[in-house]
């Protein structure tokens, strides 16, 4: 399972290391507590720095009205499999990822528990 994650700065895409856990788990803070341990659960897999502002404006103003930007299109297309599960916390752009890219798409509580996690250590895992 791949997890989408968005910053000012860019896309990233982090690999879930431990999906069974994960699945199963309704509280995650306790494996982000530390970076050593966010580093247990994820791994970045890859990092699209935005070129500069406009880029970001107009990424940032499109995932608020959950749409699929040329940028993400590309960026999913280049390092996410077919067989590949994403992560994803918008449903709106879930659904559209999985119409137009033809991935496995998932949303849920867990997704945004694992999002959270990540935002706590986002320096680290970048």
């Amino acid at each position: 399972m791949l997890l989408l994650f968005e910053t000012a700065a860019g896309y990233a895409l982090f690999k879930v290391l431990k999906e069974k856990k994960i699945e199963e788990a309704e509280d995650l803070a306790g494996d982000f507590q530390t970076l050593e341990q966010a580093q247990k659960v994820v791994k970045l897999k890859a990092f699209s720095k935005f070129e500069n502002t406009t880029e970001a404006l107009a990424a940032a103003t499109a995932l608020v009205d959950s749409k699929l930007s040329k940028g993400l299109k590309k960026f999913l297309k280049k390092h996410v499999d077919a067989d590949e599960t994403l992560a994803l916390l918008d449903k709106k752009l879930g659904g559209i990822v999985q119409e137009k890219l033809g991935l496995n798409v998932l949303w849920s509580n867990q997704v945004l528990e694992l999002s959270r996690g990540i935002r706590s250590q986002l320096t680290g895992l970048i």
